[in-house]
């Protein structure tokens, strides 16, 4: 009992990290000017500054995008800035001064800060933060404020169809995200009939994925599989099984970049045939080409390009005046200030101060009235794209004029991997290519015949994370300690394995070995440092110790790698066994789990040394009394424990996509598996994971794949219930 009390105790502290531990920033993230809250609001003539208030997400999901559109934003104010500012109709000029806070990716933070940029920094106007979600949270206090705000980041229709007055987007909708998308397929393939579309659980995919099912109806499609997924998700095995067996001729769908990129991989390794596949945000990012072959052939919509030319000679061809710098011009600026090409991010952000900027100069003047007056009527070409906003009350200052572009993976003459635009027509800078392995779609296939693939799927991983649940079950079962820095550890060894294939460009495998081994080292030193004063005491304490331990790691990962999603190149082809395709790199990663199981089964009953671990936790003062150093025992098998939780971590960096924060989820399994198998029970473990695997598998075939993680939280508190010891634990 006392173990399920500490591993209670683990649980609390691990939502209490999850709740929000993290301080709140009030530092702003750029202020190039120094103006005074509300300075010079009553200035005529003269130079004042241009207060514009935002937030950034310089932490969370939303990190990489947002940091793109701030350089965009950032680089328009200082355009405006070299360009001698913004003159009102009274001779005022305006000098952009950003006041902007770290929202941290959290909707909270954004109302609290947006509610902070008005009250206390009394700013002029806003901008929104990156993502529908952040942008609906910030609408509200902008509204409520009377503030003009444009939404770059945004792209979701229903915020923009609350009757806001003072919200204008500029990003082209999500209802019209994959409209073309299905235009552009069916232009190239005329013969494509069945769909599936697959969606992240987000207010912004949700939206694009709504709107995309009527049109594919409307242009003569089948929807064969309609099925949404949990945000943070990053095994997709069973919804690709699911969408193999249903045999469509084109896949849409998506959510964000971490899981879109993981989820084309999966598409790719599993051989699935579809002839068409386009997926949101994540193909337009250059990193998107770091699955390799998987990349080619997938489709992305994107707000804005480099290669696309909106000019003044198509703004005369529409009728309508051009505005700012060319593409050209806006490209060669950023890749100066940031020294890289912008992304679509980039663009928005500064088309957001463009859209801002054209405002205040028609208007002459801030008043927030006049701005309305300016901006509802606003038809213009940019570099971006065509601006026009509805001025109709249900869907007031909602982007009508943009439109999307959408790029292709194609593989070039010498080898590499580039982007084309491949739609619309008067844009396009290549033809659609083939994608690889495409076939002519099937003819209706039942649901069961996703069951077993997706049955020995999960067995294989089931496998992976029985390794992981090892290493946690053996240190518990040892010293009686819950490691909370059991997530921390598998990061470490992803980022192992990234560093030795990205930075020295050596085989993956490579890495595993040397996560194992700088595992073994760094749990001998967190053992000493952090763990051996506290035993003894208090139950909570080795939880607290190692939970410090955990935020230290997540916290210098995070700063030396941001959150940012990232993915090793792996590629050992597939194996078609009765129907059923087995991945290379999942059937490696198996047998590299059941050696080192058998390694450790081996060192704890065949070697001296095991034998005094195992005498150590049995009864470690008895064991003292023989002559044997339980400390150096208790160490090396701290030691053990976080080898086999960075081996493991190493092994699932092979086969998914993952951030610095990916060990927390992969933490959670690992007490799912350890309470089903047993406290303390390395074999428990082993049987746990399997069973955990099976869940998955047999749960993500039969029913949507959002309901896997509440069965396995379920099957958690069943076990702790009826039959707390665990499969092979010890009752008393």
């Amino acid at each position: 009992m006392r173990g399920i009390r500490v591993l209670a105790a683990a649980a609390v502290i691990t939502l209490a990290a999850a709740c929000g531990a993290t301080a709140p920033s009030s530092a702003p993230v750029a202020s190039p000017g120094s103006g005074e809250p509300g300075a010079g609001a009553a200035t005529t003539g003269g130079t004042r500054p241009l207060r514009i208030g935002f937030t950034a997400s310089l932490t969370g999901a939303q990190q990489v995008a947002s940091a793109k559109q701030v350089q965009g934003i950032q680089l328009w104010a200082a355009d405006v800035r070299a360009a001698g500012g913004i003159r009102l109709a009274d001779g005022t000029i305006l000098m952009p001064d950003l006041v902007s806070y770290d929202d941290e990716s959290k909707a909270d933070r954004v109302q609290a800060l947006y509610t902070r940029l008005v009250a206390e920094d009394d700013v002029d106007v806003l901008l929104s933060p990156y993502s529908s979600g952040l942008v609906k949270a910030a609408a509200v206090i902008s509204e409520q404020a009377g503030r003009i705000m444009i939404t770059a980041g945004g792209a979701d229709d229903a915020t923009m169809e609350q009757g806001y007055t003072g919200i204008y987007q500029v990003y082209t909708p999500a209802s019209r995200y994959l409209a073309g998308a299905i235009d552009l397929a069916l232009a190239a393939d005329p013969s494509i009939r069945r769909i599936a579309i697959v969606n992240e659980k987000d207010a912004f995919s949700t939206s694009v994925a709504t709107a995309a099912k009527p049109y594919a109806a409307s242009r003569g499609l089948t929807v064969v599989v309609d099925e949404g997924y949990d945000s943070g998700t990053t095994d997709f095995s069973a919804l690709v099984d699911k969408i193999a067996a249903a045999a469509p001729d084109a896949v849409i769908g998506g959510g964000h970049f971490q899981d879109g990129q993981t989820f084309a991989r999966q598409l790719a390794e599993k051989q699935v045939p579809a002839r068409f596949v386009a997926l949101l945000v994540a193909p337009p990012e250059p990193t998107f080409a770091e699955i390799g072959d998987a990349a080619v052939g997938v489709v992305g919509p994107s707000q804005w390009e480099p290669s696309v030319d909106y000019s003044p000679a198509t703004a005369a061809g529409l009728g309508i005046p051009y505005y700012g710098p060319t593409g050209q011009a806006f490209t060669a600026g950023y890749t100066a200030a940031f020294g890289a090409a912008p992304s679509y991010h980039a663009a928005g952000g500064y088309a957001a101060g463009l859209t801002l900027q054209l405002a205040i100069e028609t208007a002459g003047t801030l008043d927030s009235a006049t701005l309305r007056a300016a901006l509802d009527p606003m038809d213009v070409e940019t570099f971006f794209g065509r601006l026009h906003f509805s001025a109709e009350a249900a869907s007031h200052g909602k982007q009508l004029g943009h439109q999307m572009v959408y790029i292709q993976w194609q593989r070039q003459a010498d080898g590499s991997l580039a982007t084309a635009v491949v739609w619309p027509p008067d844009v396009r800078t290549a033809g659609l290519a083939p994608r690889p392995g495409a076939a002519a779609g099937g003819g209706d296939a039942p649901l069961a015949g996703a069951l077993l693939p997706s049955l020995v799927d999960g067995l294989l991983l089931g496998l992976v994370y029985a390794l992981a649940a090892i290493g946690l079950t053996l240190i518990f079962g040892i010293m009686r300690v819950v490691n909370l820095a059991h997530g921390a550890a598998m990061t470490m060894g992803m980022f192992i394995v990234l560093g030795v294939t990205a930075g020295l460009g050596l085989n993956p495998y490579l890495g595993v070995a040397i996560a194992a081994a700088v595992g073994l080292v760094a749990g001998v030193i967190v053992y000493a440092l952090a763990v051996h004063r506290v035993l003894g005491g208090a139950d909570v304490m080795p939880l607290l110790s190692t939970f410090a331990v955990n935020l230290v790691v997540v916290g210098l990962a995070t700063a030396a790698f941001t959150t940012s999603p990232r993915a090793v190149d792996v590629d050992l082809g597939a194996m078609r066994v009765a129907g059923i395709t087995l991945l290379g790199t999942h059937v490696v990663a198996v047998a590299v789990s059941l050696a080192a199981a058998g390694l450790l089964w081996a060192f704890l009953y065949r070697t001296r040394t095991g034998k005094s671990v195992r005498a150590v936790a049995t009864d470690r003062a008895a064991a003292e009394l023989m002559g044997i150093d339980a400390r150096r025992m208790l160490a090396l098998s701290f030691g053990i424990g976080i080898a086999l939780a960075m081996t493991a971590g190493a092994l699932l960096a092979t086969m998914f996509s993952f951030t610095v924060l990916a060990g927390d989820a992969y933490q959670t399994k690992s007490f799912v598996i350890v309470v089903l198998g047993g406290l303390g029970s390395p074999l428990g473990a082993l049987l746990g994971g399997l069973g955990l695997g099976l869940l998955e598998g047999a749960a993500g075939a039969m029913m949507p794949v959002s309901w896997v993680p509440v069965l396995e939280y379920l099957l958690f508190i069943a076990v702790l219930v009826i039959r707390p010891a665990g499969l092979m634990g010890n009752r008393r």
